[in-house]
């Protein structure tokens, strides 16, 4: 499967253009495209054997690394859909999400498994927990041949669930296919000039959109270099972006401020960076200006949303007088500000961001009310105040 329709079709590509190149480097482990391709459509197969089918709900409770990715491309290589979890959430959260979700497996870690075990003997419905080790999957590595498994899968597909609390407080379901993914991978591509030179940096949660799509899935589609962590720790993030001259670094607010505040025994040398990007919450100018004094460049503001994925990304040639702007939109989006009463505000008047993008989702499962206050004429009402 080597047509760029889909996930698995991009991985399959990708993976033939840059076969020898370091996909992933996680700890010690550091493993190539050609080698990342056959750990999925091994896992696949197991996957299949387990039982999973087509439209199936899979969830994934993982950290960050590269059994996350691997869980991740498996089970939309077996054509079913993705539920990630944060390794963070408490017990009732996760009951919460897998129920929502309807998951028939949840994929983890040997450590996360007691947790897991708890945790679904607290749920109504039945689900199987599949547990991930390294060394076991590795030994199945042999047995099964790289490449398409059978499995035909329709773009318009739902490839992953997850959930927003958008304007109302009270999380709701979101299914985003594989063509809304590709389209804002391939966006992303285009407007950041991501290529397979780059050095990505995968510290911001991939079971979050923002380290799973701008991180982990764009090093991926451009056949880059991830660099994967678990947790955001200053010392060791300094140490991974220096030693592994890392060329990009989307974060979020908390992790720029961290690394502007931190007292260094010896200031870490960022010059590999060419672009540091922060999202999920606005990125306070202070914050900005301090990272900028300490490491000699600024953080440009990008922003999205769980609905449309990424919308615009602040890419000025004088940044210094638009730190606070989120620029312009990603190529392909459109965005529209509203009035109260409905109206395209003039420039430099306060209205809704009203968004337009073949990124976007078309709706929320099951909420026909919510769908149409939110979602008119093609553009889905961010409830996000702007100019």
């Amino acid at each position: 499967m080597d047509d760029m329709n889909t996930l698995p079709g991009m991985l399959a590509t990708v993976a033939k253009q840059n076969a020898g190149r370091t996909a992933i480097v996680d700890g010690g482990a550091a493993i190539s495209y050609a080698v990342l391709e056959r750990r999925v459509a091994a896992l696949t197969a197991a996957l299949c054997r387990a039982g999973v089918r087509q439209g199936d709900r899979v969830a994934l409770l993982l950290p960050n690394g590269l059994n996350f990715i691997i869980g991740y491309m498996a089970i939309v290589s077996a054509g079913a859909i993705v539920v990630p979890l944060d390794d963070r959430y408490q017990q009732r959260e996760l009951v919460h999400f897998l129920d929502e979700s309807g998951v028939s497996l949840l994929i983890t870690s040997q450590d996360l498994a007691p947790l897991c075990d708890q945790v679904l003997s607290m749920r109504g419905s039945s689900c199987k927990l599949f547990r991930i080790d390294a060394r076991e999957e590795a030994s199945e590595i042999a047995l099964i041949p790289s490449g398409n498994i059978g499995i035909q899968i329709n773009p318009d597909t739902p490839v992953m669930y997850q959930f927003s609390s958008g304007s109302t407080g009270r999380p709701k379901r979101i299914a985003r296919t594989h063509a809304n993914l590709l389209f804002e991978l391939d966006s992303l591509i285009h407007t950041l000039n991501i290529t397979n030179e780059d050095r990505f940096l995968g510290v911001t949660p991939f079971s979050h959109v923002n380290g799973l799509v701008r991180s982990m899935m764009a090093s991926i589609r451009a056949g880059a270099t991830l660099f994967t962590l678990a947790r955001f720790e200053r010392q060791i993030v300094a140490d991974v972006i220096e030693k592994n001259t890392v060329s990009i670094f989307i974060g979020v607010p908390f992790m720029f401020a961290m690394l502007a505040k931190a007292n260094f025994r010896r200031r870490p040398d960022f010059s590999s960076l060419r672009l540091c990007a922060s999202a999920s919450a606005p990125m306070p100018k202070t914050i900005n200006q301090e990272f900028f004094q300490k490491f000699g460049m600024y953080v440009r503001q990008l922003y999205g949303s769980s609905e449309t994925g990424t919308i615009s990304v602040n890419l000025s040639s004088d940044i210094e007088a638009s730190l606070e702007s989120v620029g312009t939109p990603i190529a392909g989006v459109e965005v529209e500000v509203l009035t109260e009463n409905g109206r395209v505000a003039n420039a430099g008047q306060m209205g809704e961001f009203a968004v337009k993008s073949p990124a976007a989702i078309e709706g929320y499962n099951g909420l026909a009310g919510l769908n149409r206050e939110s979602f008119r004429n093609g553009y889905f009402l961010t409830g996000d105040l702007g100019w």
